[in-house]
């Protein structure tokens, strides 16, 4: 038996136990997995009752992929080099950090025909999974980052690394700012809660969608709703859009080769998963 939560703030929305729960059972794996609602001042307390009820590891969403790091007594390098985590197990007492957001977005980005060698991307947000989001697309070789967010300092920060050839512009994230950066961007990233399921806040506008060229991809992180307001307005304009939903899968898999300490069939996996949840 392995026992296995997810947590964040919100948490109602998640599918990740529908998710993790179909790759196990395709796996023949014996399990629990629950979701936590963990607010951020909880997050100290709840690593302490993990410890003490003997979870196996644990997923996070949003807020907590940067603020476990200090909880962590190890930190795989894909972790340190995205500075943030999603996926932890705890192994003799210790927790284990592990990143699984950057190859979960790759892979979803490859269903749409999309790569990021050589492409130039626009990212809104600048928290934990733009953090991961933005580390693969440097590491995948892309040509420009442009980076929208309120507080510019926490862009800084995550774009602190060695860029290679990428482009980093970080911006601010008014309509007429984000227009300006989407003009030659071939994907937009939504890396914001704005337009999730449990956040009652949305964009200010969206006529930053009409600067996009014609033949770009609107990709929203959120996959519940399934159709955020941010991907009907871009469909409504031709645009092609992507919800979370496939990163969450192929990050779910990923997170599972590391629960389970063994390399697993992604793309078997992500046909079973997706059978079993994609119209949820």
């Amino acid at each position: 038996m392995i026992r296995l939560a997810v947590i964040g703030d919100p948490i109602e929305h998640s599918l990740s136990p529908a998710v993790h729960g179909a790759a196990l059972d395709r796996l023949g794996v014996e399990y629990e997995y629950k979701k936590v609602h963990v607010r951020p001042e909880e997050l100290g307390e709840f690593v302490k009752t993990a410890k003490r009820e003997g979870l196996d590891g644990f997923n996070l969403t949003m807020p907590h992929k940067v603020n476990i790091l200090p909880y962590l007594s190890r930190i795989d390098d894909e972790a340190r080099y995205y500075s943030a985590v999603n996926t932890v197990c705890i192994r003799n007492g210790e927790l284990h950090g592990f990143n699984t957001d950057g190859i979960g977005y790759e892979l979803a980005l490859g269903r749409m025909g999309k790569k990021f060698s050589g492409s130039r991307l626009v990212v809104l947000g600048a928290g934990g999974a733009a953090a991961a989001v933005i580390a693969a697309a440097i590491r995948g070789g892309a040509e420009s980052i442009s980076v929208a967010c309120r507080t510019a300092a926490h862009a800084e920060k995550i774009c602190d690394r060695d860029l290679g050839d990428t482009k980093i512009k970080i911006c601010g994230f008014s309509d007429t700012e984000i227009a300006a950066e989407c003009e030659c961007a071939e994907v937009l990233i939504n890396a914001t809660p704005l337009g999730m399921e449990g956040v009652s806040h949305s964009f200010d506008g969206f006529d930053f969608i009409d600067a996009l060229p014609g033949d770009a991809l609107v990709s929203d992180l959120i996959y519940k709703p399934k159709k955020t307001a941010l991907l009907t307005e871009a469909e409504n304009r031709g645009l092609k859009i992507q919800n979370g939903l496939d990163m969450l899968i192929f990050q779910a898999i990923a997170a599972d080769e590391r629960y389970l300490d063994r390399q697993l069939d992604m793309q078997d996996l992500y046909n079973t998963v997706i059978d079993a949840v994609g119209d949820r």
